[in-house]
């Protein structure tokens, strides 16, 4: 598993306690049951996605305050900016106790470090890479927008920031030289990230100028302001 899936999955995991249930939309079966074996965990995606439900990206298919616990990995940026209350609404929605919620963090930096690297992908590969092209056309969120969004909710939240972003690209890169490469050469300079022991698990409470991630976590258990 690379090292920035490792730190995030490890982080949601850490976040999110031992909770008996846990939705996990957008998420991959198996994936974040490797970080959390004592909790049943239902994954929700796209169809066409390894999961173990699937949904239209709307409104998810589960009662209210179904699952005690329910992340979001990497998913918001792949989303259109007017859908974005949406998809914090229905986590908070099926979640009773807590919605924890990460993504890259939309930076000036930040954005024009992932144009560059598109570019530099389409060069390499010959050809558009899906992931990296969504967060162009979508935007990536920014800080205010978090904080906008998460509170919307009317609950207790707190964001905070994970990672260098530099990092994260500097990997992307050696994988994708390897693949469009293959050599002894490439394979090295993979395995040395890829086998680097180092793991940043440290959430900050301010962003900064690399910042790669942010983490939403939303107090669902708390009543909301306008609550009776």
């Amino acid at each position: 598993m690379p090292p920035d899936t490792f730190e995030r999955h490890s982080l949601i995991a850490e976040l999110s306690g031992e909770p008996d249930t846990l939705l996990d939309v957008g998420g991959i079966r198996g994936e974040l049951g490797l970080f959390m074996p004592k909790t049943a965990i239902t994954t929700i995606n796209m169809a066409g996605e390894d999961a173990d439900a699937h949904f239209d990206g709307d409104r998810l298919p589960f009662e209210d305050d179904a699952f005690e616990v329910a992340v979001s990995l990497d998913v918001l940026e792949h989303i259109p900016g007017p859908e974005r209350h949406r998809h914090f609404s229905e986590l908070v929605r099926v979640a009773r106790r807590k919605v924890i919620l990460c993504c890259p963090l939309g930076t000036p930096q930040h954005i024009a470090a992932e144009d560059e690297l598109a570019g530099w992908y389409r060069d390499t590969a010959g050809e558009s890479h899906r992931f990296l092209q969504e967060h162009l056309d979508t935007g990536l969120p920014s800080e205010p927008e978090l904080e906008e969004l998460a509170g919307a909710s009317g609950h207790p939240f707190e964001l905070r920031f994970h990672g260098d972003y530099r990092r994260a690209n500097a990997a992307f890169r050696r994988s994708t030289e390897l693949r469009a490469h293959p050599g002894p050469g490439t394979a090295i300079a993979y395995a040395r990230v890829r086998l680097d022991p180092r793991r940043s698990l440290t959430l900050a409470d301010r962003s900064e100028f690399h910042s790669n991630r942010a983490f939403v976590e939303i107090e669902t258990g708390t009543p909301a302001r306008d609550a009776a």
